[in-house]
């Protein structure tokens, strides 16, 4: 298979850091969506195990000591695998708590964090992420949202109320936003984010601009936004 431009520039990005350390989490994340989509009537985008790449991670950790992260909190906790990247990150002390509606992914995330010695660090929460939110207390250094997908989320505005203030909220789906934009997407979206998702996700994007709790700022590649969390909001 030929490699593009693009993916062999990520090849070369990849060969400068030498490795993933987290590279077999990554590996059976894939293999356990296509096995996973066996079983629910939405197939793999329901399982919704849609890992971000090496270099996505590389980014997001810097982020989080940027900020001098010691406590994370993620929605969409998959396998384990951003989750053992903010781990290793935050270092001892720090603390990372996921989230998953799958009971199968929580076992994997705990079974990933023995792995490598950072079950210390990981406490995965199985359920509904509107339900966990409301009985978690504040305040987190950074949230990841992995998990919403196309609508606003119900729980948006509990996002704002566990944050602290100058903290910083990750949303990693936004590559949504640019295929609602483009009028086309190599997915048909409707049958998973419902038939109006190319409305719903701008008019998520144009609620999160205008929130004043926030400074935001949309990035193409990876497609994510960054929301901080202003202090004088």
């Amino acid at each position: 298979m030929i490699e593009s431009p693009e993916q062999r520039f990520n090849s070369y990005l990849l060969s400068l850091y030498a490795t993933d350390p987290f590279a077999n989490v990554r590996g059976s994340s894939e293999a356990h969506r296509i096995e996973h989509a066996a079983s629910l009537s939405g197939g793999e985008q329901e399982c919704g195990v849609y890992p971000s790449d090496a270099l996505k991670m590389r980014v997001l950790t810097t982020i989080v000591n940027a900020v001098a992260a010691t406590r994370v909190l993620e929605i969409g906790g998959g396998f384990g695998y951003s989750a053992l990247w903010f781990a290793e990150t935050v270092g001892e002390g720090g603390d990372v708590e996921t989230i998953d509606r799958f009971p199968e992914h929580i076992l994997a995330i705990e079974r990933h964090a023995k792995q490598f010695g950072l079950e210390g660090r990981i406490a995965a929460l199985y359920g509904e992420g509107d339900d966990i939110l409301r009985g978690l207390s504040g305040p987190y250094d950074v949230i990841h949202d992995d998990g919403w997908f196309g609508a606003q989320p119900a729980y948006y505005d509990r996002l704002a109320d566990l944050l602290r203030p100058r903290g910083l909220l990750i949303m990693s789906n936004w590559f949504l936003l640019a295929h609602a934009v483009a009028g086309e997407s190599p997915i048909d979206w409707s049958q998973f984010a419902g038939p109006t998702w190319a409305d719903d996700i701008q008019a998520y994007a144009l609620r999160l601009v205008n929130d004043e709790r926030y400074d935001v700022s949309f990035i193409q590649r990876p497609a994510m936004a960054l929301a901080y969390r202003r202090d004088d909001a």
